[in-house]
């Protein structure tokens, strides 16, 4: 994949975690589109955490308006405002040399309220519309299913940037966040990743214990690379872009309370292979290093 023409060596720095495992939607959409918004939030003294916390209302906002199924389309819109708007507050971070942990949390748990809107409204929308009571069950899956289909998608998306592009190791310290109770629930979301992908917990404590001071030896990262950069392709399949395509689809005919369908049975079945072809490169990886 090769970058759009025209697009500045700053410009895809600040953009992409790891150019080359980018879905097309952000290298051609919302990637661009955000590091506009970046630098004009950046003339304007707007900080990142700021920006993080204006896409989150945005995102509620499309959340909720998904409550009637007649403004489902706007709801859409607002969602993709939001996408663009959560794209943005990492490429300012950058833009400003103002990375932090905190605003990492902060973002990951902006598309949590986002989420939690949308599951929320389309679930009392469809029973002030005189719905089943069953679909409060069928919200309820897919609120689990949605969750594990994230976490999968941003484990291994940020790992591979840390150990290919950055060339560390990665190390998700909560220490680094102040508030006590995010700081707790950041401990429990990376023990629940751990648990999700205990194999390529083994991968990654390899590479770990043959770097030398957090820095990963260029063996390890060219066979990383090798074994994993196509699986965090398919991963992409697990992300908010999928999702969303698909509100603006059911919204096109009416039909948003299918949502929660789409997550339990076509997401789930991707979430499945993507984890069974992820297990397969682990495996391949440990046997090139003598541990298969």
């Amino acid at each position: 994949m090769t970058p759009p023409d025209g697009q500045s060596v700053l410009a895809q720095r600040l953009a992409f975690k790891a150019f080359e495992i980018e879905e097309p939607a952000d290298v051609y959409f919302f990637r661009p589109l955000g590091f506009v918004l970046a630098r004009g939030a950046a003339l304007l003294g707007i900080t990142p955490i700021q920006l993080t916390i204006l896409s989150m209302f945005i995102g509620v906002a499309g959340g909720l308006v998904l409550y009637r199924e007649d403004l489902g389309l706007l709801g859409f819109a607002l969602l993709i405002i939001y996408s663009i708007f959560d794209s943005a507050d990492g490429q300012l971070a950058r833009l400003t040399d103002r990375v932090t942990e905190l605003g990492r949390v902060l973002d990951g748990m902006g598309g949590y309220v986002t989420h939690a809107a949308i599951y929320i409204s389309i679930c009392a929308g469809v029973l002030q519309r005189g719905g089943s009571l069953s679909i409060i069950v069928l919200a309820a899956l897919a609120v689990i299913a949605n969750t594990v289909q994230a976490q999968m998608y941003e484990y291994h998306r940020h790992h591979y940037a840390t150990i290919v592009i950055k060339k560390f190791i990665p190390r998700d310290d909560p220490e680094k966040i102040g508030s006590f109770w995010v700081k707790e629930l950041y401990r429990g979301y990376l023990a629940i990743q751990k648990k999700l992908n205990y194999v390529h917990v083994k991968v990654e404590s390899l590479i770990a214990a043959r770097s030398t001071a957090g820095s990963v030896r260029e063996d390890d990262r060219i066979r990383y690379r090798e074994c994993f950069c196509w699986p965090v392709h398919g991963w992409n399949l697990l992300g908010d872009n999928l999702r969303f395509a698909a509100i603006g689809v059911l919204a096109c005919f009416n039909r948003i309370d299918l949502f929660f369908a789409f997550i339990l049975v076509p997401m789930n079945l991707a979430l499945i292979a993507l984890w069974f072809w992820q297990r397969q490169a682990d495996r391949k990886f440990l046997a090139g290093a003598g541990m298969g």
